[in-house]
């Protein structure tokens, strides 16, 4: 993700000569010609990504040493990334695809989409039925057009009950993939779809309120997008126009993103002395490789955006538009990760930082994504005919997006590690109250007014309208890594 990381990777690749074709290994059945060289292709490429990049390469080094060519990518870095002694995941996000392209889309907010977020749940107690609860649409997509709002209950996708048995294939199938759907509400209303490719802006709301003798500015916001970084500078702008002394970051479903506009948001908020002093904000610790030409790595805050984002934005001075707070009260979930949970991170040595909610993600890692062809590209004098031949051949859109650092403080300290962020004050997500996000009666942000001497006087369940029905349990939706690389990238 940072072109930086890119750079200097390619040049220590080529210093220490490893770009080396991988290992054959035993003989395995014979595969079609045209199979066998995409499979080289894609491995050489991946072989040398994880044997360089990777941080947890020594922990892996056996599968690397016995990596064989014409494995099937996909599975094999899905087998081989890091885990513990039963078998599971540690890097549940390091992943090879072929379609590179979609991912790098997700992360900037950018997909064909029908524009809506949502959580599954049991239909009732006898757990025999799943619904969809819509948790927030997004200004101008379908979704909002049809008329969908947070809260909503869809029971059917064309035409066809959820349930346990089912409902993976549906929403992937019928859904989640599909150009177009038919979705049935809770009342028996029908709704045609048709997915657009569409940005989906993540500065969704603002506010100000007077809480306990004070004003805090309230912020939901839900992907760190490159493309988010002028409405970030508009909203703090507006908050210190307000003279706001703390403010509620609403990141309940906030899956990470870029740590370009990680580091942007963190010197909006940080204190102005700090920012002015260019202080470190988060170190970098890679493998033992990396860091002997890297040492850990230093992000510091800056009253000027950084240059990575380019055009007329990049190298402005913003420190007009730092909130002036000293107190930071985040609304986090299960959902909230990666760049969500180290802006957290980063500021809680300089400012007080409150958590509420529910345990978050507990993606420590940081990560980039590298081009096949552009690697084949970058490497050419490295490589010998064949490998040439055949990565401009089959490279096509294949790409990997692999974790290649851990992130912590300014001390090296990860709280994030392993499990996620414990919240002080735990609160639970009802989206079927059907709340707007923002609105000061909603579960979660008036438990924080409460928190601070204001908003209404009884959050939790007893402060919502009666949903549409009872509910069951909410029901676990493990997405795709690929297609849902939003949720998974800083």
């Amino acid at each position: 993700m940072r072109k930086k990381h890119i750079r200097l990777a390619m040049m220590l690749a080529v210093l220490a000569g490893i770009c080396a074709c991988g290992h054959n290994g035993p003989e395995a059945p014979s595969l079609p010609k045209e199979e066998q060289e995409r499979r080289i292709a894609v491995n050489t490429f991946a072989f040398n990504m994880m044997d360089t990049y990777y941080l947890w390469n020594e922990e892996i080094s056996d599968s690397l040493a016995t990596w064989r060519l014409d494995e099937e990518p996909i599975e094999k870095i899905r087998r081989i990334r890091y885990k513990d002694d039963e078998g599971n995941d540690i890097d549940k996000w390091t992943v090879i695809t072929d379609d590179i392209d979609a991912m790098k889309n997700s992360t900037e907010g950018v997909s064909t989409t029908y524009g809506f977020d949502f959580k599954l749940y049991y239909a009732d107690e006898s757990r025999k039925r799943i619904c969809i609860v819509v948790t927030l649409t997004y200004p101008g997509s379908p979704a909002e057009k049809a008329g969908f709002k947070r809260g909503d209950v869809i029971m059917k996708i064309d035409g066809n009950n959820l349930t346990p048995d089912n409902y993976i294939d549906l929403l992937y199938d019928r859904f989640l993939y599909a150009p177009a759907c038919r979705l049935t509400d809770d009342s028996g209303k029908e709704f045609s779809l048709t997915a657009v490719e569409m940005y989906e802006n993540p500065v969704l709301a603002r506010d100000v309120f007077e809480a306990g003798g004070q004003k805090v500015g309230y912020l939901l916001f839900n992907r760190f997008t490159l493309n988010a970084a002028s409405d970030l500078i508009d909203v703090c702008r507006y908050f210190r126009s307000e003279g706001i002394d703390g403010l509620i970051l609403d990141m309940r479903y906030n899956p990470g993103g870029y740590v370009l506009t990680e580091t942007l948001l963190a010197s909006l908020l940080a204190p102005e002395a700090d920012v002015a002093a260019g202080n470190v904000f988060e170190t970098t610790v890679y493998n033992k490789t990396l860091a002997r030409v890297w040492g850990d790595e230093k992000i510091c805050f800056s009253s000027t955006v950084p240059e990575g984002f380019g055009g007329e934005l990049a190298g402005t001075d913003i420190s007009d538009a730092n909130a002036g707070i000293s107190h930071l009260y985040a609304i986090m979930t299960e959902d909230s990760a990666s760049a969500a949970e180290s802006l957290l991170v980063g500021l809680m040595p300089y400012m007080d930082v409150k958590i509420f909610g529910k345990q978050s993600h507990g993606k420590y890692c940081t990560g980039f994504m590298y081009d096949a062809k552009q690697w084949y590209s970058d490497y050419h004098d490295a490589l010998n005919d064949d490998q040439r031949t055949l990565g401009q051949k089959y490279a096509g859109k294949w790409g990997i997006y692999i974790m290649a650092g851990r992130y912590a403080d300014k001390y090296g300290n990860t709280p994030c590690m392993p499990d996620g962020l414990i919240p002080d004050y735990e609160v639970d997500d009802y989206p079927v109250e059907a709340y707007p996000l923002g609105d000061e009666r909603e579960t979660m942000l008036a438990a924080v007014l409460k928190h601070l001497g204001g908003g209404s006087s009884a959050p939790g369940r007893a402060a919502a309208k009666a949903p549409a029905r009872r509910l069951g349990a909410e029901v676990p939706l493990e997405r795709d890594p690929i297609t849902y690389a939003h949720i998974l990238l800083k």
